[in-house]
């Protein structure tokens, strides 16, 4: 007898378990998404805010580029890389690297620029132009101050949102006069 009371008690508990199981899956639920709407990130801009060339001697000079790099988005960004080439009339005349690539996690932080959401950064590079016969034309451009300067290149960032991060490498061509 007392054994058919413990078999009842056990059953009925596993009916009331039932029981809530089912009315909690079957139960009304509310759409909290009602109010968000599916933003998808932007990507970063990149313009260029100065070229300043500072002539050393009769066949040197320096050339630093301004960048202004622009993040459209409501998250932060970071900033890995800039590598661009600096033409002249079709001739590259520098070339450089801002930042470095990350790889992994053991990399140091140093070369990387984050941009907070709605923010910009400007970078500055400064490379050594060598006057020579293939490039005159451009040199002499270039320190009478009326050379229109196209810059060629690729970015490298990552866009940080919740717990997502994409990384994204993406080509430019800017001209500057």
């Amino acid at each position: 007898m007392r054994l058919k009371l413990i078999y009842a008690a056990g059953g009925g508990i596993v009916a009331i378990a039932v029981a809530i199981f089912v009315i909690s899956s079957t139960g009304t639920h509310f759409n909290n998404n009602a109010g968000q709407t599916n933003t998808t990130a932007v990507p970063l801009t990149l313009s260029i805010k100065d070229i300043v060339p500072n002539q050393i001697n009769n066949h040197s000079a320096t050339i630093q580029v301004s960048f202004n790099a622009t993040n459209p988005n409501k998250g932060t960004a970071i900033l890995e890389a800039i590598a661009y080439d600096t033409l002249v009339d079709g001739k590259r005349i520098v070339s450089g690297t801002i930042g470095s690539r990350l790889e992994g996690f053991v990399t140091s932080s140093a070369g990387i620029y984050p941009i907070v959401g709605d923010g910009s950064v400007i970078l500055k590079d400064n490379q050594l132009f060598q006057k020579n016969n293939s490039t005159a034309n451009a040199w002499n451009k270039v320190v009478e101050g009326k050379a229109n300067y196209v810059v060629t290149g690729t970015m490298s960032y990552r866009e940080i949102s919740s717990l997502q991060v994409n990384s994204t490498d993406r080509n430019f061509r800017l001209a500057f006069h």
